[in-house]
């Protein structure tokens, strides 16, 4: 439980050096980044101009958003997942617990994908957002990771 809350921790204090970019998650999850690529949270920020103001980035962005600043103008895989400097080599993504461990989310608990979610998927956010519907999959047409 201990390490838990450490890993949720430093998920809030998140800082530019704690995220790999979703470039980085593809090497190894392909057919995920392909069926990312194809959705809206892919062209996130395509609306808002070439200079976004930060409050924007905040839900259109990747980063230690919405507290702090966005370091990716996406809704990438860590704007989900969390910062993944910690659990993303390939030999820690195959021990699923001990990358759970060190701050990946687990969005499949359908508690924690709603919370996640809600950050930016809320009334208050937007009246532009589509509906939320928690029982579609973000990833449609992807195949599970390696190691789930």
């Amino acid at each position: 439980m201990l390490v838990l809350l450490v890993a949720s921790a430093a998920v809030a204090t998140a800082a530019r050096r704690d995220f790999v970019g979703s470039t980085t998650c593809a090497t190894c999850h392909p057919a995920i980044a392909a069926s990312w690529r194809a959705t809206p949270h892919a062209r996130s920020t395509a609306s808002l101009g070439p200079r976004p103001a930060a409050r924007c980035l905040a839900c259109h962005g990747t980063g230690d958003a919405p507290a702090g600043r966005a370091y990716f103008a996406e809704v990438g895989c860590e704007a989900c997942h969390g910062a993944g400097a910690h659990y993303a080599a390939d030999d820690l993504m195959r021990d699923r617990p001990l990358a759970l461990a060190l701050g990946l989310v687990d969005l499949t608990v359908p508690a924690t994908r709603a919370a996640v979610c809600a950050r930016c998927h809320n009334p208050a956010a937007t009246t532009r957002l589509r509906p939320l519907d928690l029982s579609r999959p973000v990833h449609p047409s992807s195949a599970p990771a390696p190691g789930s």
